[in-house]
């Protein structure tokens, strides 16, 4: 039984509790009991990342800036800024940009984590279905974030192709990414100060041609149809972004 049924059940049987003895409640009077009930039930779990509106308009309002990889890159040697990719372990393992960190901001779905769970299992089946790895929010995010930003380093956050701040006529409110939605809990959540968006992500630091740990291969795995497009078509439709006639084939 799901939580929040649980909890709708214990109130009921609170409530037919505290009833006098004999009573029994007319429809009308069941019906007023109901919407008691369910005033005083507790708010609804918050979301993991809030709706791309509200993160536009709340990084808009802090001005975040989108930096160039090459800039980020100048920022990292100087010793006061750290690139941090946010894409799932498995994908950082295989290649990310040299010398960043990895705090990733969904995970791998283990099915059997902690025992059977049959919610986890039909969420795995719904993602494969669609063509995708199936994936949960990394619970330790914000904590990792604000023992970095504790450091006192400034954070520049990376997921695979960036997305962007930048209206446009198909996307009036900016595009939306892992790499902003982590810019909005690090400033939102995690008490950070110094935050800034890496532009096109790391595929933007690829075509900047700046080193790599590991051989970097685009990640086409948002939609199954991305597979059977060229590279480049596939990144710009899978995040939102305009490619540039320099970009490498």
């Amino acid at each position: 039984m799901a939580l929040a049924q649980q909890q709708q059940l214990a109130r009921a049987v609170r409530a037919k509790a505290a009833r006098p003895a004999g009573v029994v409640l007319r429809p009308s009077a069941r019906r007023a009991e109901r919407v008691r009930a369910a005033a005083a039930a507790p708010a609804a779990t918050e979301r993991f990342i809030p709706r791309w509106r509200e993160c536009y308009e709340y990084l808009r309002g802090k001005g975040l800036q989108t930096i160039a990889p090459k800039e980020a890159s100048k920022l990292v040697a100087g010793g006061e800024w750290v690139v941090v990719d946010v894409r799932r372990g498995d994908q950082h393992a295989k290649s990310h940009p040299q010398g960043c960190v990895n705090i990733p901001l969904y995970r791998k779905l283990e099915l059997f984590q902690g025992g059977f769970d049959a919610a986890r299992v039909l969420k795995a089946i719904m993602y494969a279905f669609n063509g995708v790895d199936p994936i949960e929010a990394n619970p330790e995010f914000v904590r990792e974030v604000a023992a970095l930003a504790a450091s006192g380093k400034g954070v520049i956050f990376a997921c695979e192709a960036g997305g962007t701040m930048k209206p446009s006529v198909n996307f009036s409110e900016g595009k939306a990414s892992r790499s902003l939605q982590a810019c909005y809990k690090a400033l939102a959540q995690a008490g950070a100060s110094k935050v800034k968006h890496l532009e096109r992500g790391v595929f933007g630091w690829y075509q900047a041609e700046l080193p790599f740990t590991g051989p970097y291969t685009p990640e086409l795995g948002r939609f199954p149809s991305a597979a059977s497009e060229p590279t480049l078509r596939g990144i710009a439709s899978a995040s939102g972004y305009e490619t540039r006639p320099e970009d490498k084939q």
